[in-house]
C-alpha cells in the first residue's frame, strides 16, 4: 500500500458525507491559495531561470517547487528519448509534445534533439501563452480545444509524445484523441503515451479495483469547479488502464511496439505505438 493510501481512503469516506467533503475542499483550496501567493511572491523576486510561475508548475506537475519541476522534466525527457532510440532509426525531425503545458518536457527534450522541429499543444491557454513568450527557441506552441482536431495537417510528425494526458481522459475522449494522433503522425511514425497502470493503483477503491479487473478502464471523478486546485476543466479527472485493455483497444491505426510498466519515473506506464503503414 502506498504511503498516501490511508489519506485517500479518508477522502473517499468524506465523500459519503457531502457537507464534510465540501468543507474539506474549502480548507484545501484556502491552504493552496495561501501557499500559491507565497510562492508567487518568491518567484517574482527571483525570476531568473526560464521556468514558469508556481501556478503553472502546479497545474502540470502537482507541486510548486522549481527544482522538482525541472528535474521531473529532465527525467521524463530522458525516458522518452530512450523509448525513441529503442524503436526509431534516425533522430526525429518533426516532433509534437501533445499536452505540453508550459514546456516542462519540451525544454529538456530539445536539449537531447537540438535539430528537431518541435511543436507543443495544450488545452491551457495560460500555459501556451507563457511558453510562446519564453520558449520561442524551443518550439512553436499552440492552444488546442478539448476535442479534436489539432491545428496540424495529416502526417505532420514522425514522433509524438504525450505524458499525463491519457491519465485524465474519459473513455470516448481517449479514442477520439488516439485517432487524431494517428492522423497527424506519418505512416511508421511513433507515438509514446503514458497511462496509470498497475503501479498507480494504490489509491484505487475496492470498487475501482473490481472495475479494473472486469473492464480494464476506470475514470474517477473527484473535485470540480473552484475547488479543483489545478484550474483545468472539470472533465480532466483521473483515469486508470490495465495493460490488457491497452493491448486490446489501442491498436486501431497503430501497432503496439512495447508496453513498459513503470516506464515513466517508476509510476506511469509507457505505451509505445507505431502508426500503421497501411
Amino acid at each position: 500500500m502506498s504511503a498516501w493510501a490511508p489519506m485517500f481512503k479518508l477522502r473517499q469516506l468524506a465523500k459519503r458525507i457531502p457537507p464534510l467533503y465540501w468543507l474539506v475542499g474549502v480548507v484545501r483550496h484556502s491552504n493552496h491559495q495561501r501557499k500559491l501567493r507565497a510562492e508567487t511572491k518568491a518567484y517574482a523576486a527571483t525570476h531568473g531561470e526560464l521556468v514558469p510561475p508556481p501556478a503553472l508548475r502546479f497545474r502540470v506537475h502537482g507541486a510548486m517547487q522549481e527544482d522538482v519541476y525541472v528535474e521531473a522534466g529532465r527525467v521524463i525527457a530522458r525516458e522518452i528519448d530512450a523509448a525513441w532510440r529503442r524503436h526509431g532509426t534516425l533522430p526525429p525531425d518533426d516532433v509534437l509534445d501533445f499536452g505540453c503545458g508550459p514546456g516542462r518536457i519540451a525544454v529538456q527534450f530539445k536539449t537531447l534533439f537540438p535539430d528537431c522541429r518541435l511543436s507543443g499543444t495544450d488545452i491551457d491557454p495560460e500555459s501556451i501563452s507563457w511558453a510562446n513568450a519564453h520558449l520561442s527557441n524551443v518550439g512553436a506552441f499552440e492552444t488546442n480545444s478539448p476535442d479534436p482536431p489539432l491545428p496540424y495537417s495529416e502526417g505532420s510528425f514522425d514522433f509524438v509524445y504525450t505524458v499525463s494526458v491519457f491519465t485524465h481522459l474519459e473513455e470516448d475522449g481517449q479514442f477520439r484523441w488516439l485517432e487524431e494522433l494517428a492522423r497527424v503522425l506519418r505512416p511508421g511514425g511513433i507515438l509514446v503515451a503514458t497511462v496509470h497502470g498497475a503501479l498507480a493503483r494504490g489509491s484505487c477503491t475496492s470498487k475501482e479495483s473490481r472495475d479494473l479487473e472486469a473492464k480494464g478502464f476506470v475514470y474517477r471523478v473527484d473535485r470540480k469547479g473552484s475547488l479543483k486546485l489545478d484550474g483545468l476543466p472539470d472533465t480532466y479527472q483521473t483515469t486508470f488502464h490495465s495493460r490488457a485493455y491497452v493491448e486490446r483497444h489501442w491498436q486501431a491505426g497503430f501497432e503496439l511496439l512495447e508496453y513498459v510498466e513503470g516506464g515513466i519515473a517508476g509510476h506511469q506506464d509507457l505505451v509505445i505505438l507505431s502508426r500503421s503503414i497501411t
